[in-house]
């Protein structure tokens, strides 16, 4: 069968199907083009484009344990971390596009734990403050993206406290 027929029969088939969630549940398989695992948000958003060379190689596995780094599909690095019990489980970190760091933190079973930090996209800190089982805990400082200073906050399991 001809690619370009085969690219327009399949990839619109597996965005239906991880769209309404059926058959296909996208939180428990990684995507790897080649032996490259790609960004879910970037296969998602960007993944339609895909050339019919790509789509050859285009696979989906279910998620395993270990070392993982993730790209975007135009090669940069999207995330690099630990998975354990197919759940993201300590240190990790995210990049934008752009190669500008995007966040990090401590994760536990999936959750975010600990203090994390996120950037905008030109490399500025934007926030940083504390997560406690996957929830907003303690103090938060986010950052004015004009530059003009910062709001502090404080949370107590998830519910803002003090502003």
């Amino acid at each position: 069968m001809n690619t370009k027929v085969l690219t327009i029969l399949i990839l619109p088939l597996l965005f239906s199907l991880s769209a309404r969630g059926q058959n296909l549940d996208m939180d428990k398989y990684d995507i790897s083009i080649n032996d490259t695992l790609i960004s879910k948000i970037d296969f998602i958003k960007n993944g339609k484009r895909l050339d019919s060379t790509r789509l050859k190689h285009l696979t989906f596995k279910p998620i395993s344990d270990g070392y993982k780094k993730s790209y975007y599909l135009n090669g940069q690095l999207y995330s690099q971390g630990e998975i354990k019990n197919g759940k993201e489980d300590g240190f990790w970190t995210y990049w934008y596009d752009n190669g500008k760091k995007a966040r990090e933190g401590n994760f536990a079973q999936g959750k975010q734990e600990g203090t994390h930090k996120y950037w905008l996209p030109d490399g500025r800190l934007r926030a940083e403050g504390n997560f406690n089982n996957g929830k907003y805990d303690g103090k938060w400082i986010m950052y004015k993206e004009d530059g003009s200073g910062s709001i502090e906050q404080t949370y107590k399991n998830g519910e803002l406290v003090k502003e």
